[in-house]
C-alpha cells in the first residue's frame, strides 16, 4: 500500500471530486482545494474545544464530553466529504 502521507493517494482515495456517493464510501471522493482548508480548520476548532476542557477534573461527564465531541466532528467531516461541490 502507498504512503497517503507521501501525498500520493492509495486504492481508497479517488483522484475524482465528482466520485459516486455511497453510504459506506468504498472510495473516497477527492477533496476541492477550499474543502481541504475547511476541513482542515474544522479539525483545528475541534481541537480548540478540546484543549479547552483540558482544564476540566477528570469523570463521567468530562468523559461524556469528550466523546460527543469526537461524534459531533466525525459527523461533520462525514457531511464534509459526502456533498457534492457546487457545479459538480
Amino acid at each position: 500500500m502507498t504512503n497517503v502521507f507521501e501525498g500520493q493517494p492509495d486504492t481508497r482515495q479517488s483522484a475524482n471530486i465528482a466520485e459516486p456517493l455511497s453510504r459506506f464510501r468504498p472510495r473516497y471522493r477527492a477533496l476541492t482545494e477550499e474543502e481541504k482548508v475547511f476541513h482542515d480548520n474544522l479539525k483545528l476548532a475541534y481541537e480548540n474545544v478540546e484543549r479547552c476542557m483540558e482544564v476540566l477534573a477528570p469523570g463521567r461527564y468530562k468523559s461524556l464530553a469528550l466523546t460527543a465531541l469526537e461524534e459531533s466532528c466525525m459527523w461533520a467531516v462525514k457531511q464534509l466529504t459526502a456533498e457534492r461541490p457546487a457545479g459538480a
